[in-house]
């Protein structure tokens, strides 16, 4: 006995799933993206997620990169901190600035505001005191940006979600390390 065969609908539509992502990702296939590709829907979902955060974000590219650094480290999720760290330093901050990030000693009031709020949320199943979305507000943030932000939070929270489920191997540098694991919570 065989095993049962896509339809070729199905094929052709993750074969577009999976050009898209490889384009979106400049050219390059990821593990993690062949290990979304297992599942159509799953690939979907998470294109859709990132799709959104493009077509629609008015947060600087720096923002979104230091969101997705405090969610991972959050989450501790080691694939999300090893991709942020590269998005962020693409868009010009330092690798001690990420470790920064990660470990919540950002110097800069405004965006420490925001990322406090971004890293209660992941570790409080998306619960957010009054008291840190009134931070961040008061430094400064509106209520479209933090809820913008939201889309930074999930897609990072996706990506650590399913690596672990997968068991995605790490196939991108690692994150550079941080002086104590214990600081970044």
């Amino acid at each position: 006995m065989s095993a049962p065969t896509a339809p070729p609908q199905s094929i052709a539509a993750l074969t577009e799933l999976l050009e898209q992502t490889r384009k979106a990702s400049g050219g390059r296939l990821l593990a993690l993206h062949t290990d979304l590709a297992r599942s159509p829907a799953v690939l979907a979902a998470y294109l859709g997620v990132r799709r959104a955060g493009g077509d629609y974000r008015t947060l600087a590219p720096t923002v979104r990169a230091a969101i997705m650094l405090a969610v991972g480290a959050a989450n501790d999720g080691t694939y999300s901190q090893a991709i942020a760290t590269q998005l962020a330093i693409s868009v010009g901050m330092s690798p001690e600035q990420t470790v920064a990030v990660r470990t919540g000693q950002v110097a800069d009031a405004h965006l420490a505001a925001l990322l406090a709020v971004m890293r209660e949320a992941p570790v409080n199943t998306g619960r957010v005191t009054d008291a840190a979305w009134a931070a961040a507000t008061t430094a400064g943030w509106s209520t479209e940006q933090l809820i913008e932000a939201f889309v930074f939070l999930a897609l990072t929270v996706f990506v650590d979600y399913f690596t672990h489920y997968a068991r995605t191997d790490l196939d991108v540098p690692p994150a550079p390390p941080v002086p104590s694991e214990g600081s970044i919570r």
